[in-house]
């Protein structure tokens, strides 16, 4: 991936910058919740400590974003690139995200991966983008859906959870054409 230590991204309503220290509170809002974390196939922090530690985390990485309201200021959740472990040797990366729940269902998360996706494909020059979730999570299917990713598949016993929960996920992507077409979202047709 290339890298981009000072990237921001701006959209209508959101600013999406690196981490800092100072940002606990909004950080604990999402990631201290059971009801975000888990459906993410991660575990809720338990601790001040903890969610110091992972807060630090997010901060030393570069592709690991604060989703921040412009009107207020206010971080409600977080959106990374990570290696898409589906492709190997592939110019592409993968997106991951949790949004606390006081802001499910304001198009902020989807507003977030539009911006995500452009910056992949016009700044770090990528061939694809994957995305994926748990075949239950009806909420990040729309989001996905939204944002204009072609569903792949259902990719059986695919994630095993901390706590040793087992699920399948849905597989999505956008490919370099797709975007620059602007023939994104609905069906692909292959020859």
């Amino acid at each position: 991936m290339a890298l981009f230590h000072r990237a921001v991204m701006e959209t209508d309503r959101l600013v999406l910058r690196r981490w800092t220290m100072q940002d606990i509170n909004g950080y604990v809002r999402f990631a201290a919740d059971p009801a975000v974390m888990m459906a993410a196939g991660a575990r809720p922090v338990l601790s001040p400590e903890e969610a110091h530690y992972a807060l630090k985390h997010s901060a030393e990485d570069p592709y690991c974003f604060a989703m921040q309201l412009k009107q207020t200021g206010e971080v409600i959740g977080m959106i990374k690139y990570q290696k898409d472990v589906r492709r190997v040797q592939v110019n592409g990366v993968s997106v991951a995200y949790e949004l606390a729940q006081a802001y499910w269902g304001n198009g902020y998360m989807t507003e977030a991966l539009r911006a995500m996706v452009r910056y992949a494909f016009e700044v770090m020059q990528m061939d694809v983008v994957g995305i994926s979730h748990f075949t239950e999570n009806h909420r990040s299917r729309r989001v996905i859906e939204k944002a204009g990713f072609y569903r792949e598949g259902v990719i059986p016993r695919a994630f095993c959870r901390f706590d040793g929960a087992v699920f399948d996920e849905v597989s999505y992507s956008i490919l370099r054409e797709e975007y620059f077409t602007g023939r994104m979202s609905g069906c692909r047709h292959t020859p």
